[in-house]
């Protein structure tokens, strides 16, 4: 198999979505005192169109109140990790065999190396970094970038045990909507049906539907890079 540069998909949706979502409504926010009532929801319409194009699962409803991990350890959760279940997003249609790779390269900062196989064959990766903005106070929130001029998107470790399993969420308010992205992870590229079961678990524990969540192919025949 050939190996490919970042993904133009990847480096686009990845390098801000609360950044994006947030910076959309607000211009739409503003926008809209200039508008009737029917205007508005236009264009609400329209924004949450072009985000469940391009991006990720939204509906409407507001986000549950979820809860990082309160004693999270960025130094014991550095390693690798395999992608197990997820809520589809666009930018990862057709890939397979998905990881993730983190490694501390300053205090409370880590290197980001996703790497996955698409549809074709070919091998794609995306180099990163992440930072927690408050370590002392929720050190489970960190803060993903793969473009700095772009700024980073949320990324909140639920729970994890460091050694099985990772849940890892966010939720972006829009209005009447919320736009949500989860993935659980795994230190081997399977889970057991009950460690996945736990996994699960921390997701409805904090108030997300998991009815949508999605298996990523992994098995032994996957080709990893590096």
């Amino acid at each position: 198999m050939q190996h490919k540069g970042d993904n133009a998909s990847w480096v686009y949706v990845q390098n801000n979505l609360t950044f994006l979502f947030n910076s959309i409504f607000n211009l739409i926010q503003l926008q809209a005192k200039m508008f009737s009532p029917l205007r508005q929801v236009v264009l609400l319409a329209g924004v949450m169109a072009c985000i469940n194009a391009a991006v990720v699962r939204n509906s409407r409803g507001a986000c549950p109140p979820f809860t990082s991990k309160p004693d999270f350890d960025y130094l014991q959760y550095a390693g690798v990790w395999f992608e197990i279940e997820k809520i589809p997003v666009n930018f990862e249609e057709g890939m397979t065999c998905i990881r993730a790779i983190y490694d501390e390269i300053a205090p409370n900062v880590i290197s980001v190396l996703n790497t996955a196989v698409l549809a074709d064959g070919n091998l794609t990766d995306i180099y990163g970094s992440a930072y927690q903005p408050y370590p002392e106070t929720e050190p489970g929130h960190l803060i993903v970038s793969f473009n700095a001029r772009a700024g980073g998107a949320d990324y909140y470790v639920l729970d994890t045990d460091y050694v099985t399993y990772a849940a890892v969420y966010n939720c972006v308010s829009i209005g009447e909507f919320k736009v949500e992205y989860a993935w659980i992870l795994a230190r081997a590229n399977s889970l057991s049906p009950e460690e996945l079961t736990f996994a699960r678990n921390v997701f409805i524990a904090n108030g997300v539907d998991i009815s949508t969540f999605e298996p990523t192919y992994q098995d032994s025949k996957c080709v990893y890079f590096p």
